[in-house]
C-alpha cells in the first residue's frame, strides 16, 4: 500500500494537482459520462487500437461522488493495466477484492492528503465521520487510509502530518 500512496503524491507533486478529473486530462485518460445502469458507477477499460484509457462515469454522480469515482477509476488504470472485469474473471487466481481496495485506497490518497493539514488544523483531531463528510470518500475508503477505529485512525493520521 506503501506504493500506492507514493504514486498518488508523485501524481500530485508532478501535476500540482490532487483534482483526478485534472490529472485525467494531463495523462491523456479520457472520461466520459453516460446513462449507466444505477448499480454502475464507473468503469475503465484500455482502447486497444490507441493504446489510451477510458474511464466511463454515470452520468447520474456529481460533485465529491463523481470525483471518488473518477479516482478510483484512475486507480484501476495506473494500477492494473491491463485487466478489465471479464478478464478478471476468467482469472481464477485473481483477488477482485484486492483490486477494489487497491484502486479504492488510492482514491483515498489522492483525495484526503492534499487538505490533511488544514482539516487537523481546524477540526483536530479529525474523526474518521469528519474526513469522509469532507472528502467526499465513502467511510470504508477512509478506514483504508486511517485505520478503522477511532485510535488508530488518530495514530495514522498523525504519520501524515
Amino acid at each position: 500500500m506503501k506504493q500506492i500512496a507514493a504514486l498518488a503524491h508523485r501524481l500530485m507533486e508532478r501535476y500540482g494537482t490532487s483534482s483526478p478529473f485534472d490529472l485525467c486530462d494531463r495523462m491523456g485518460v479520457g472520461v466520459l459520462r453516460f446513462d449507466l445502469p444505477a448499480r454502475v458507477r464507473g468503469l475503465c477499460f484500455q482502447k486497444k487500437e490507441e493504446g489510451g484509457s477510458v474511464i466511463l462515469l454515470n452520468s447520474a454522480l456529481a460533485g465529491r461522488e463523481a470525483a471518488y469515482c473518477c479516482a478510483h477509476e484512475l486507480g484501476h488504470v495506473l494500477l492494473h493495466k491491463g485487466l478489465n472485469e471479464q478478464r478478471m474473471s476468467d482469472l481464477t487466481n485473481l483477488c477482485v477484492p484486492r483490486l477494489e481496495r487497491e484502486a479504492d485506497y488510492f482514491a483515498a490518497c489522492l483525495l484526503i492528503d492534499p487538505n490533511l493539514r488544514e482539516w487537523n488544523q481546524s477540526y483536530d483531531p479529525l474523526s474518521r465521520e469528519q474526513i469522509a463528510c469532507l472528502s467526499g470518500l465513502p467511510e470504508k475508503v477512509v478506514d483504508l487510509r486511517f485505520g478503522p477505529d477511532g485510535s488508530g485512525g488518530s495514530e495514522a493520521r498523525r504519520r501524515f502530518l
